[in-house]
């Protein structure tokens, strides 16, 4: 499928998904878990919302099989809470679409967390302790044919203190600071904080929910906005699931420190991943498998497998991206960096795959990996660079792969590896069935820049067995080939130099072995080239303000060495302002700002000096706060008195109300119907009729229009005729 008609595909799936429940019923829910008025016995309208997203899940369930469109709206906070979009055994679900949105983007939390409080002191050395009631342990070994996994990578234990992720010790003796130990033999967790820090003055989070978000063989469904966090999932496990489902759109959400996995889509089709992020993942950051019709663009999955390289678990089953059987997937702007594993990996009968304008740098083993693949997979644009352990790709018993306009520079043992099982292997097309024994050969490799930075960083390095076999089907010309401290970098059964190399392989007539700089190339790949050669490309990169609200900011980077965390902020470059110094070292930085204003477009710059000395400082960055949405009614008015004064007249008075902005009024109810909006505690009601019962509710509004719970009725009966009230008597009944 060509590029064109993919977009056509997807475009009109998502008009058809609109376009057809346009004639349909249409409902909205809304969820506000910080509303003092909010229950799951409420309708969950924007006065009377709904507690828990689950139970808009729910609602928004059975509306689909009544073809209601639904669109769930939920207010900020944090959802600890597992929701569902469950296989209907009766297949009663209709294509009526579902959405899922934040009221703004970002702060909508669903945490696999709950906090926990009465940490008990231990020791002298800081430690504290509290009850653990489960016993988890360490799950099996999930691939015992072809890995054994050690313990610490076999837990699903984690633990969060104002923010910051401790570092799991399996035993008491190894405790360190920040660090925590479960001991299921004495139903104990033993967390050892920092000389001088009580751990009862930060927010401690435990997760204990494996599940975070379910869909399961559904069709129109949105999710946007959200940010899931703190699932406990064992290996192999995700946060969020999407399966057996089509018509899929995931946009703006953060997949991000979870134990293993963040986002996974499994056998589905007319699948759209926007502007999401999965990143400190324990292990992959996103995942998907036997997968028609993709439409990747602008996500990130970075510093992924941090429980994994615990256990020197770094290749097997994790990445920073791990997509296996995509038929049909396009790959655009997408940042895979500092994963503890390889990039970006391409895996098993993968065809009609176009990856362009990716970031894969920096990551410990390779940048992309493609295995397996009957192609064509085309790789352009791209920056694959200063990957630590393994090459910048490696192409494995996969054909027809194009790498066209990339730049390769300074990835660990060679920039390209061609890599094959000289039998070839079977590899089996989950559409047709069709079984192709796989050699990597008819690759491309055009208008490259390919550049070590280290004498031992070769450029090519085929492995294929017999090399030939990979030569022979090559096309290669236009590329820049260059390292400055060795000559001798092509490797194909043997070493040569670049003359040597265009003999062998009849290629590169029209390429040169010449430093860049001298070179001319497209403002493109001066870019991407500038970018590798960055100091600070890893904290670049990885600076994140995520959970922006009106008047707070937090914000995230990593550095290369650990470090001390702070943030310069201001409303221009001039800054002007400073966090608090935060001077614990550590790869991973988070710094809240506060007291901000709504609104209003913040500079900043992160700043981190590590234990060498070594001082990051970013460039700027912006950020804009959101605006104040004023969604919690005042309080109800109390203690409404009735006195009448005549048979034409009923004077009320009431205790007022609190808010948290401020109370514009009061609306009066009689017998039901609202009769006037005031300003004050006290109104009178005239042109009664005599001798007749009256009962009157008050509640109060702010100025967002927000409405309290009416108060306790109070009832009134005129008088007879207008008698003054002094000759007959009155008040409350």
């Amino acid at each position: 499928m060509t590029l064109s008609k993919l977009r056509l595909t997807l475009i009109s799936f998502f008009v058809s998904a609109v376009c057809c429940c346009g004639a349909l019923s249409a409902a909205e829910i809304y969820v506000d878990g910080n509303n003092p008025y909010a229950s799951d016995n409420n309708a969950g309208t924007n006065a009377r919302p709904l507690k828990t997203i689950s139970k808009a899940a729910y609602l928004a369930d059975k509306n689909n099989k009544n073809n209601i469109q639904t669109t769930v709206i939920v207010n900020p906070g944090t959802y600890r809470e597992s929701i569902a979009l469950p296989f209907v055994s009766d297949h009663s679900n209709t294509e009526a679409a579902i959405i899922f949105k934040a009221s703004s983007p970002g702060s909508v939390i669903i945490s696999g967390s709950d906090i926990w409080t009465g940490w008990k002191k231990e020791s002298s050395y800081n430690i504290y302790s509290r009850n653990w009631p489960y016993n988890w342990g360490a799950v099996p070994q999930p691939w015992p044919n072809d890995e054994n996994l050690a313990e610490i990578v076999r837990r699903r234990e984690i633990v969060f203190v104002g923010g910051k992720i401790m570092k799991q010790v399996l035993s008491y003796k190894e405790l360190l600071a920040n660090s925590f130990y479960v001991s299921e033999s004495q139903d104990k967790i033993y967390v050892r904080m920092p000389a001088g820090v009580d751990i009862n003055n930060y927010r401690v989070e435990v997760a204990v929910r494996s599940k975070l978000f379910t869909v399961d063989s559904r069709k129109n469904v949105t999710i946007r906005g959200f940010v899931f966090q703190h699932a406990n999932t064992a290996v192999d496990g995700n946060a969020v699931d999407i399966n057996n489902s089509s018509n899929i759109l995931v946009e703006d959400n953060s997949f991000i420190w979870n134990n293993w996995g963040g986002l996974r889509f499994n056998s589905s089709n007319n699948i759209t991943a926007r502007g999401n992020v999965a990143n400190h993942n324990g292990g992959r950051g996103m995942e998907a498998w036997r997968i028609k019709n993709l439409l990747f663009e602008e996500n990130t999955t970075s510093f992924n497998n941090w429980r994994g390289v615990r256990g020197n678990f770094t290749g097997f089953a994790v990445a920073g991206l791990k997509h296996l059987r995509i038929h049909d997937g396009t790959y655009r702007r997408h940042v895979s960096v500092g994963n503890k594993t390889r990039g970006f990996w391409c895996d098993f009968d993968c065809s009609d795959v176009t990856v362009e304008d990716a970031i894969l740098t920096n990551n410990l083993k390779d940048g992309i990996f493609v295995e397996a693949s009957e192609g064509p997979v085309t790789i352009q644009d791209s920056a694959i660079c200063n990957n630590e352990e393994g090459p910048g790709i490696i192409g494995d018993n996969s054909q027809y792969v194009t790498l066209d306009g990339n730049v390769f520079y300074g990835n660990g043992d060679s920039q390209i590896a061609v890599r094959g099982v000289n039998t070839g292997r079977t590899v089996d097309n989950w559409e047709t069935g069709k079984k192709m024994n796989l050699y990597t050969r008819n690759w491309t490799v055009v208008y490259n820049v390919i550049m070590g930075k280290k004498g031992a960083q070769s450029l090519i390095d085929v492995k294929e067995s017999p090399a030939d076999r990979f030569i022979s089907s090559l096309t290669s010309n236009k590329n820049i080939w260059y390292n400055a401290f060795n000559l001798a970098v092509f490797k194909a059964d043997g070493t040569f130099d670049f003359t040597k190399w265009k003999s062998v392989t009849g290629q590169d007539s029209g390429s040169v072995f010449r430093d860049p700089s001298v070179v001319s190339m497209s403002a493109e790949q001066k870019g991407l080239l500038n970018l590798c050669k960055s100091e600070t490309i890893i904290t670049e990169l990885s600076i994140r303000s995520e959970s922006v609200t009106h008047d707070s900011a937090l914000i995230t980077w990593s550095t290369a060495e650990p470090g001390d965390s702070q943030v310069e902020y201001g409303t221009d470059e001039s800054y002007g302002k400073m966090s608090k110094h935060d001077p614990e070292p550590d790869v991973n930085h988070l710094v809240l700002i506060t007291g901000l204003k709504p609104e209003t477009t913040y500079h900043y710059r992160v700043v981190s000096q590590g234990d060498s000395g070594d001082t990051v400082v970013s460039g700027d960055r912006t950020f804009t706060t959101q605006k104040f949405t004023d969604t919690h009614p005042p309080s109800t008015p109390s203690v409404l008195t009735a006195i009448v004064i005549s048979g034409s007249q009923v004077n009320l008075s009431w205790g007022p109300s609190t808010d948290n902005v401020g109370v514009y009024g009061y609306r009066i109810y009689r017998n039901g119907t609202p009769i006037k909006v005031v300003r004050n505690t006290h109104y009178s009601d005239t042109d009664l009729d005599p001798s007749t019962k009256y009962t009157y509710t008050v509640s109060s509004i702010d100025e967002a229009g927000n409405e309290s719970a009416e108060s306790k009725e109070s009832s009134a009966f005129t008088y007879a005729g207008s008698s003054d009230s002094s000759l007959h008597g009155g008040g409350a009944l």
